[in-house]
């Protein structure tokens, strides 16, 4: 069994449903789901880091790193691979220690590179086909948790 030291999330689609509310003044919000926040700290215990990997650089994608107590994120990350390839020199790092969670197929090369790759049971196709995992969870409603759960049970 790899030692996977680092879970690298995406946001939209797996932290979040994937959808976007916006009111009647053009303010958008987010949904995330408490189970998710639960896995962070259960992750931890256990020694595993987080990291987000999000294509989006908004005051919302920063404030859910912020409130999930994630220090480590790249933000506005159009190339996932690319930026995975950047997190693993920053943190010292392989590839095969760490979890790659996403839904989209920007994801998938992230995901393939990953010593672990997974994806959401509503991720796209291409995501499910190169995923070593696939949560039984969609996107935003405690996927995150059934990722952790499905680490530990491994080690």
């Amino acid at each position: 069994m790899r030692k996977i030291k680092y879970i690298f999330a995406d946001m939209d689609g797996v932290v979040t449903d994937g959808t976007v509310r916006i009111d009647e003044n053009g303010r958008e919000s987010k949904a995330i789901c408490f189970r998710d926040l639960d896995a962070i700290g259960i992750a931890r215990r256990a020694g595993l880091e987080f990291a987000f990997v999000t294509g989006e650089d908004t005051p919302i994608a920063h404030y859910m790193a912020k409130r999930f107590g994630v220090e480590t994120a790249v933000f506005g990350a159009k190339d996932k691979q690319a930026a995975v390839e950047g997190l693993l020199v920053r943190l010292g790092l392989t590839a095969e220690e760490i979890c790659y969670i996403g839904d989209s197929a920007r994801d998938v090369p992230a995901i393939e590179m990953a010593g672990i790759g997974a994806t959401v049971q509503d991720g796209v196709h291409a995501a499910r086909k190169a995923a070593d995992i696939v949560t039984e969870c969609r996107g935003g409603t405690g996927a995150l948790l059934e990722l952790v759960e499905v680490l530990l049970e491994r080690e």
